[in-house]
């Protein structure tokens, strides 16, 4: 009897052993799939390294500290580290880069994460205005250690008064004798404004542009006047204005038929070109050179010998360009003449 309660106890102990074991190796799968269930595998994408791993974590800045990642202040990190980690989920770190800008006389460094050099300018509220210039396009990408600068560009327009010198106008007087001169019209200064397009970088003039000029007050010309006759002195001492003086080939001619073509009793004997009859101070021209009807006086260059006062009266086939035939008295007077060196004034 004591034999057989002791082999029922030995038995007892085995089953309960066996049920308790049999309990642990329950729990155990149980805590087990428990710990497998909240098991999440996560892909974490740090500029070109790219790992994935398994973790209890629940957060995202937890599994990169599991990780031993270090997140810089600047770095972005997507999802934020906040965010609940789920199975499958993919963790993006964006590097800060260091960027230079230069702006307004100062230069700065900022870390950033931006793509493009707009969004830089824009991360750090640097307002471009519509003519500033940028040394980069404003779709360029981001590089570390990239140093923007920014010229400030303004463009004003400046009005400018200025002074307009006048104008001296010379003109002759037709009454007054050469050498003598007069002021009709005391001259002054105008008045004229310009307009310029006046471009500034970063405050300094780079370039300047007329694009527009008016006339305040118009500048009154000075009218300065001088004689034009000439006033010579005869041989005698007697003076006289002229307005044009000739160096001619004087010859002399008179009423002989070897001088003039013609006989007494011809209708025109006598008679110079111009109708007028002929006579001592009458004498013949190129009306191409001195018009007729011309008042003169005839002298030699070097006052020799003076014929006088003469009219324009008459002309001869041989009297061409700068001759001139003077009438004497008799053939005995235009054969002593010749033919000579004559100063022809034309008189006023």
């Amino acid at each position: 009897m004591q034999k057989i309660d002791k082999v029922s106890k030995t038995n007892l102990s085995a089953r309960i052993f066996v049920l308790l074991a049999a309990m642990l190796i329950s729990l155990t799968a149980a805590v087990f799939n428990v710990i497998m269930a909240n098991v999440k595998e996560i892909t974490i994408r740090d500029a070109d390294n790219v790992i994935t791993v398994k973790t209890l974590k629940s957060t995202v800045g937890e599994v990169l500290k599991e990780q031993n990642i270090n997140i810089n202040d600047y770095d972005k990190v997507q999802p934020v580290q906040a965010e609940m980690l789920t199975d499958g989920m993919e963790v993006v770190i964006k590097r800060a880069v260091p960027v230079n800008i230069t702006a307004d006389g100062a230069e700065i460094l900022i870390y950033t994460t931006a793509e493009t050099v707009k969004e830089v300018l824009e991360q750090n509220n640097t307002v471009l205005n519509e003519k500033d210039m940028v040394n980069y396009s404003l779709t360029d990408q981001i590089f570390p250690n990239m140093k923007i600068e920014i010229t400030r560009v303004t463009e004003t327009i400046e009005t400018v008064t200025h002074s307009i010198p006048f104008n001296t106008i010379k003109r002759p007087n037709y009454s007054m004798e050469k050498g003598q001169d007069r002021v009709v019209q005391e001259g002054s200064e105008g008045l004229g404004e310009k307009q310029y397009l006046v471009v500034m970088h970063d405050g300094k003039e780079v370039s300047r542009q007329l694009v527009g000029e008016k006339v305040l007050i118009e500048p009154k010309a000075r009218i300065y006047e001088y004689g034009t006759i000439a006033v010579a002195k005869t041989s005698r001492g007697e003076t006289f204005r002229y307005k044009k003086v000739l160096d001619m080939i004087a010859t002399a001619y008179d009423l002989s038929y070897e001088s003039c073509g013609k006989l007494p009793g011809d209708k025109y004997y006598g008679i110079a070109a111009t109708g007028m009859p002929v006579r001592r101070g009458v004498v013949a021209v190129d009306p191409r050179v001195i018009p007729y009807y011309s008042r003169l006086y005839i002298e030699a260059p070097d006052g020799s010998w003076v014929y006088g006062y003469a009219v324009a009266g008459d002309t001869g086939s041989a009297i061409k360009g700068n001759k001139i035939d003077l009438f004497m008295e008799n053939a005995t007077e235009v054969k002593n003449f010749g033919r000579r060196k004559a100063k022809v004034y034309i008189l006023e």
